[in-house]
């Protein structure tokens, strides 16, 4: 009972990054760090409770004239287009704004230049870790931006990472009026040496999936781990990568609207792409084993994949959730509940880094204690991992992968 309602409390504050009560980002907010980056202070004293910070910001010269930059942070639910953290430009050139926080707290943020599309790179085009900051005394903060996201291939200092065969296209999807997505497809080391089939697995984020000139936040090295598991125990399955919407990555990723944030709500039409339209095409062009279907995903693309088993039993017989955002959506406890079959196997993991607040109701514990009450057997059909010390990102669901694909694939 203890460990079941530690459970609870984890899956409720999941999306660790996202405070509750905060406007909400369009995009999955970056992974918490603890090191500033290239930050030089110039402070005053400063008696107030509010401490005014005011944020100066030197960016690539190949920045377009026409773009704005933005601050966006856990102050701002990691919104990376919001207005009231647009910065201004000077006549040197430079972007600043000044703003107020609380003396004594700590703020992790990114500059964009309106989306998460175009966040902020390293010297060498790499991610960067969150720029921290403990707001002690009121003074000017010095930052430079090395270079953008949507440019860092386009000025040569993107790094690829892909290895093995990894093949890329374009599809639109119908069920979201035809807004058009590029489409990861993974195939195993053997594909072009023999005749045999495959099973599948669907994943959300495809841009963090393969490379990490494309990835957020880093990449889950899911190539690379098919291409060691392979060599080390003939594992093999074909994973088909979806990128997420950029602003529609909320929407898409929930299927009801949550009434806070006034976002979600198309998570529904988003899997009917997946059975309906992407699933098709993948079973017609490759080997696959078409019933040996799973889903898999982190954050919201957590609570979409438990979504998508329950609605989809027959075609996800394995689900994936890392991280699962499901207060996001909590309908998705009682739309379990009520749903008469469910996947063959449910992996779901979080870290402990990612608990916010300490109140495991016995409410709460009741809701996911409806995996118990259909049928699920911990360790059988349902396997839930607690990792000490891990976060909220990819780096640790890049950890949590390998064992994760085994067993929902192998068991």
């Amino acid at each position: 009972m203890k460990r079941w309602g530690l459970i609870l409390v984890g899956l409720l504050f999941f999306a660790g990054c996202i405070e509750k009560g905060q406007k909400i980002s369009s995009t999955e907010s970056p992974s918490y760090t603890t090191a500033p980056i290239n930050t030089t202070i110039s402070q005053t004293s400063s008696t107030s409770a509010e401490v005014s910070v005011t944020f100066v910001v030197e960016v690539p010269d190949y920045t377009p004239e026409e773009d704005t930059i933005y601050i966006a942070g856990n102050f701002n639910g990691w919104n990376p287009g919001d207005e009231r953290y647009r910065l201004k430009k000077r006549a040197d050139g430079k972007w600043e704004i000044t703003l107020e926080f609380p003396k004594g707290r700590k703020i992790e943020f990114k500059f964009t230049r309106g989306s998460w599309e175009t966040v902020e790179k390293g010297k060498n085009g790499e991610e960067i870790p969150n720029r921290v900051l403990v707001v002690e005394k009121e003074g000017e903060y010095k930052f430079k931006v090395y270079h953008w996201r949507d440019y860092v291939e386009e000025v040569g200092m993107g790094t690829h990472t892909i290895v093995g065969n990894v093949i890329t296209f374009k599809m639109k999807i119908p069920q979201l009026g035809n807004r058009e997505r590029r489409i990861w497809v993974y195939l195993p080391p053997d594909y072009n040496q023999s005749d045999r089939r495959y099973p599948v697995l669907y994943m959300h984020d495809g841009q963090n999936l393969f490379d990490q000139a494309t990835s957020f936040a880093g990449e889950w090295q899911v190539d690379e781990t098919l291409e060691r598991l392979f060599e080390e125990k003939g594992f093999a399955i074909i994973v088909v990568g979806i990128d997420n919407g950029g602003e529609k990555r909320i929407d898409e990723y929930a299927p009801w609207v949550n009434a806070e944030y006034e976002r979600g709500g198309e998570g529904d039409a988003y899997v009917r792409f997946i059975v309906e339209t992407l699933k098709p095409y993948i079973d017609s062009h490759y080997r696959t084993l078409p019933d040996e279907t799973g889903i898999m995903g982190s954050s919201l693309g957590g609570l979409i994949s438990l979504y998508a088993g329950f609605k989809y039993p027959e075609v996800f017989k394995y689900v994936g959730a890392m991280s699962p955002a499901f207060w996001f959506n909590p309908e998705i406890y009682e739309f379990v509940k009520n749903s008469t079959v469910g996947p063959k196997k449910i992996y779901i993991d979080w870290g402990t880094l990612e608990l916010k607040g300490s109140n495991a109701s016995a409410e709460i514990y009741e809701k996911l204690e409806i995996l118990k009450e259909k049928g699920y057997i911990e360790g059988v059909n349902l396997l839930i991992v607690i990792e000490e010390g891990a976060a909220h990102n990819e780096y640790y669901w890049a950890r949590r992968f390998p064992n994760a694909v085994l067993w929902l694939f192998e068991g």
